[in-house]
């Protein structure tokens, strides 16, 4: 049995090598059906060896596509291979916001010592979502003096604070499987070692031998790994030291609040005075929402994972495009990000400027009997506050290069109504038609991504397969072409770099650098005759009524502008009159024969 060439490297189930090896045996000893059956002992082992052969061939195979993060099905190789690709997989974020509280006018009459004292991590709990909010501040307690009436500003983060105390070994590199239960927020950690607080670094290398650091990952197999130093990087906490790891468990996305003046929170947590009574600081205190907290995540899932391991920095800085959107897209905020850079458009001043284009993940404000007609434009865009928070997350994170700058590019909105032509079958009801035509072409324009242009072809292919529908013609129509029409002229904006003579300007935020280059922009406007075909870059519509979509424009199917009648676009959905979204019903209908019935299903089919 020392020759095995019988076997067939296409065949190794193992029924197929069972019956190659029967063939095998058969030609060998032409006694196969007599001494070699199922009762034989030999044929017996055989058969234990075959299913042998077949795990180590399910292993190997196993194995081997485990090696590579595209292929691999595991959650802990996936983490593990990321790991080693100098990703830590984001383990979510906490909401993040901001509160201002003063004493109330019965304050006064009602606090016996001279100051009411509220405890840092504070317990607040808000009355829309149910979620508790932690007071965060870097020292022991909030006070507020009793003669002060003005409102004091204190921000606030989603979730629970927890710790976990181990006991150091002083191994050097010695590390720890931190057990959690729920989300943890990614960065909001801290590490004392003998009630000394440590520092947190990103690797070993970033620490000096007397540095009183920390390493904190995402635990391969949950929870969280911490590691210490070896005493060349990084020191070893003394034998017997007490560490204590602090972590806030979080709720993800679901701590984040919309911006309403109806934001309530209460106090869960009570405050003292200097003589140590407790009190209600619901009775005492007038609290006010300033900044609702936002920019709260779920964990990172495997699918994400495969997908932006490969773009992690791997010196950990934040240098390129594709390492802020390795960064930034963990937080699951965007239903679009880009980020990029200029450095091909002959403008040499804004070559080490990165550039973000970032819309907010709109399906996730939408509420009950709400849609995309029905939600409120400004919830398509980032607001002020929102875009000062990712601000705030880059310049928190400490990997930016000092050499870079980020400017968040505004989307501009260029808005279009939709017009649609339905012949519908007999027997079918026109309100029904239509609410389905607008539920589908709301979950269309809630999901769609592409960001070069939009096809009618993609909206009259799901509009075709709704019962009642024989037909469908669509007509986009574009508010910038309306307008020219109505005004008997476009502008024609005309942009030129030139050298100059190198000027200090200000940037913003007080920043100031030398300009060598100039941007200068023309604009003028262009007469053209009543019905005359308009220039594709002017009205936004390719030759096919498809949209063209500039690199910062957003196309949004909704109201509130003039036609070139003057008349102003509803912003609503209607059957039968001009809309945002507008659905006219050609008649009569169709009448729903046999023939047509089988012509139609066959055509959806297709």
């Amino acid at each position: 049995m020392a020759n095995l060439t019988f076997l067939q490297k296409t065949r190794i189930q193992a029924s197929e090598l069972l019956d190659d090896t029967k063939t095998y045996m058969g030609r060998l000893y032409s006694r196969l059906g007599e001494v070699f059956t199922p009762a034989s002992p030999f044929f017996q082992i055989i058969t234990v060896l075959t299913e042998l052969s077949e795990l180590i061939f399910f292993y190997i195979e196993d194995s081997t596509v485990e090696q590579n993060i595209i292929t691999a099905q595991q959650p802990e190789s996936i983490y593990g291979l990321a790991r080693l690709a100098g990703h830590d997989a984001f383990r979510g974020s906490s909401a993040i916001g901001e509160i201002r509280v003063r004493l109330n006018t019965s304050a006064n009459s009602e606090i016996a010592g001279d100051a009411i004292n509220i405890s840092a991590n504070s317990v607040i709990k808000s009355n829309g979502n149910g979620l508790e909010y932690i007071l965060r501040t870097n020292n022991d307690q909030f006070r507020i003096e009793k003669s002060n009436f003005n409102y004091i500003r204190i921000p606030i983060i989603q979730g629970s604070q927890e710790s976990q105390t181990v006991t150091a070994t002083g191994e050097a590199l010695q590390s720890f499987n931190i057990n959690t239960k729920g989300y943890t927020d990614h960065y909001a950690t801290r590490v004392s070692v003998n009630g000394e607080l440590w520092s947190r670094h990103e690797t070993l290398y970033d620490m000096m031998p007397d540095t009183k650091g920390y390493l904190i990952k995402t635990g391969i197999s949950g929870g969280l790994d911490l590691y210490f130093g070896n005493g060349s990087f990084g020191m070893i906490p003394p034998a017997g030291s007490s560490i204590v790891i602090e972590y806030i468990v979080h709720g993800g996305e679901a701590g984040n609040l919309i911006d309403s003046k109806d934001i309530t929170f209460k106090f869960q947590s009570e405050g003292s005075d200097s003589s140590g009574q407790s009190y209600d600081l619901n009775k005492i205190l007038e609290l006010e929402c300033t900044l609702a907290p936002k920019m709260g995540a779920y964990p990172e899932t495997i699918k994400t994972t495969k997908l932006i391991a490969p773009l992690a920095s791997k010196s950990f800085v934040l240098a390129t495009p594709d390492n802020y959107e390795y960064f930034l897209s963990r937080y699951g905020l965007f239903s679009y990000l880009d980020a990029y850079n200029t450095t091909d458009d002959g403008y040499l001043d804004d070559d080490n400027v990165i550039y973000l284009f970032m819309l907010p993940n709109a399906k996730k404000k939408l509420t009950k009997n709400k849609d995309y007609f029905s939600l409120d434009v400004n919830e398509f865009f980032f607001s002020s506050d929102e875009k000062n928070g990712i601000l705030g997350l880059l310049e928190n994170s400490g990997q930016q290069m000092v050499t870079t700058e980020v400017q968040i590019v505004e989307p501009i909105a260029k808005y279009y109504r939709m017009d649609i032509k339905i012949r519908y079958f007999e027997g079918y009801s026109k309100t029904n038609i239509f609410t389905d035509i607008r539920s589908k072409v709301s979950d269309y324009l809630m999901n769609i991504t592409r960001r070069d242009r939009l096809p009618k072809s993609d909206l009259i292919a799901i509009i075709e397969g709704i019962d009642g529908v024989d037909s469908v013609n669509i007509r986009f129509v574009s508010e910038t072409e309306e307008t020219a029409r109505k005004n008997g002229y476009y502008t024609s904006t005309t942009t030129t770099v030139t050298p100059s003579t190198p000027t200090l300007e200000t940037i913003g935020n007080g920043k100031q650098k030398f300009v060598f280059f100039k941007r200068n922009t023309t604009t003028a406007n262009v007469n053209f005759a009543p019905g005359a075909p308009l220039p594709e870059s002017v009205i936004g519509l390719d030759s096919f009524g498809d949209i063209i979509l500039g690199k910062q424009e957003v196309a949004m199917f909704r109201g509130g502008w003039k036609d070139q009648t003057g008349i102003v676009v509803p912003d609503d959905a209607r059957a039968g009159e001009m809309a945002a979204l507008s659905v006219y019903f050609d008649e009569p209908p169709v009448q729903n024969t046999i023939y047509s019935t089988i012509q139609t299903q066959n055509r959806k089919k297709m």
